[in-house]
């Protein structure tokens, strides 16, 4: 998969852009504040029909201006296909696909593009929800049902919480209440029932990647810790009926906290490397290791899966990484896939040929080699 171009128009703090990168790594160069880190997520605003920073999806639109646009022409196993997205203050994002308005699930899955930024270098010692944020970003891109179960679960998991929160004015609240439970049980055990999937196709590839970065020097490996009793036989039905068995085991602590404390929105997810569990006990940089192996895991996974390469955006992550993580990189970059990598500076002995430009104030000058 390749950008072959783009343009924008009152994105952030570009009011018009037109670029056509280069086939390989394209290196993102300038000073702080001028807007690489906004080209970039116009990338993948473009690519997943998300932006990597914030879910106020209006704060993209340049100031003083009420609406923007991007489109790209992008090449997907060998087909071009224009891609226009448009958003206005006042309205939700219209999707549109070869001139045709489209549904954003069904445009952006498989999502087209990988982000790894400084945050995600804290997914393994930050919060729970930045690992279950991952988690299901990671299912998404493999399972075009899960953003449509996740999304009906959080939609009806609020409403329980109003629910609960609510439940002394609400006329037939028991009623209310098991119609909630319901629906969460069929959407959560789905939920959960595709996350240890995809860490079940993810557990080899990771570990070989994070062997290979350390060079044969540790293991790792990950525990799924979920809110419901998990048994030998993970399929959808024991998971449907543990989870039922859960909440209803709960529903009296539920009642009296007034929020709902069993499902897939309180799992976790534990790292271990070299048997250690790899928030509490891991240095900073094995840390690291984890999560670059686990960037690169996700990379390989979807070619296996789809006989093409996502697009790779990286925002100011090479100089974040010492030189020994930077050229364990190296069989990342030899892959044939199209890369962003935003940086204030040229990284040294990269790996591979590159083209770089410059971002100033907004607008973009061609560079060299």
């Amino acid at each position: 998969m390749f950008f072959k171009r783009l343009v924008l128009s009152n994105f952030r703090n570009f009011r018009d852009l037109s670029w056509y990168p280069y086939r390989g790594v394209n290196i993102i160069t300038g000073n702080n504040a001028q807007g690489k880190t906004n080209l970039l997520e116009a990338i993948g605003f473009c690519t997943t029909g998300l932006s990597f920073r914030t879910s106020r999806e209006k704060e993209m639109i340049k100031d003083g201006t009420n609406s923007l646009q991007v489109s790209a022409l992008l090449e997907r196993n060998g087909v071009e296909d224009d891609i226009i997205v448009r958003l206005a203050e006042n309205s939700i994002a219209e999707f549109r696909l070869n001139g045709v308005k489209q549904k954003k699930n069904r445009l952006f899955l498989p999502v087209m593009s990988v982000s790894f930024t400084p945050a995600d270098l804290d997914l393994i010692r930050g919060n729970p929800a930045g690992r279950r944020r991952w988690l299901d970003t990671e299912v998404c891109s493999f399972e075009p049902a899960y953003a449509y179960h996740l999304h009906n679960y959080n939609r009806v998991l609020l409403q329980k919480n109003n629910l609960l929160k609510e439940k002394i004015k609400t006329t037939g609240f028991s009623e209310i209440l098991d119609s909630f439970n319901l629906q969460l049980i069929n959407y959560g055990s789905r939920i959960i029932y595709s996350r240890l999937v995809q860490l079940g196709k993810m557990a080899s590839v990771l570990k070989d990647l994070y062997r290979e970065l350390t060079r044969g020097k540790e293991d790792i490996y990950y525990k799924y810790l979920s809110s419901v009793p998990l048994g030998d036989k993970l399929n959808i039905e024991a998971i449907t009926f543990s989870l039922n068995s859960a909440i209803a085991s709960r529903s009296l602590e539920e009642k009296n906290r007034r929020q709902a404390l069993v499902g897939p929105h309180r799992d976790d997810l534990q790292f271990y490397i070299g048997g250690m569990d790899a928030r509490r006990y891991c240095s900073r940089g094995q840390q690291r290791s984890a999560v670059l192996s686990l960037k690169m895991s996700a990379i390989k996974l979807y070619h296996r899966e789809y006989g093409e390469y996502p697009l790779l955006l990286m925002d100011d992550v090479m100089l974040e990484l010492d030189e020994a993580r930077q050229a364990g990189m190296a069989g990342l970059f030899a892959l044939p896939l199209q890369s962003f990598i935003t940086s204030t500076a040229v990284p040294e002995n990269f790996p591979r040929d590159f083209k770089t430009v410059k971002i100033t104030n907004g607008q973009l000058i061609e560079g060299e080699r």
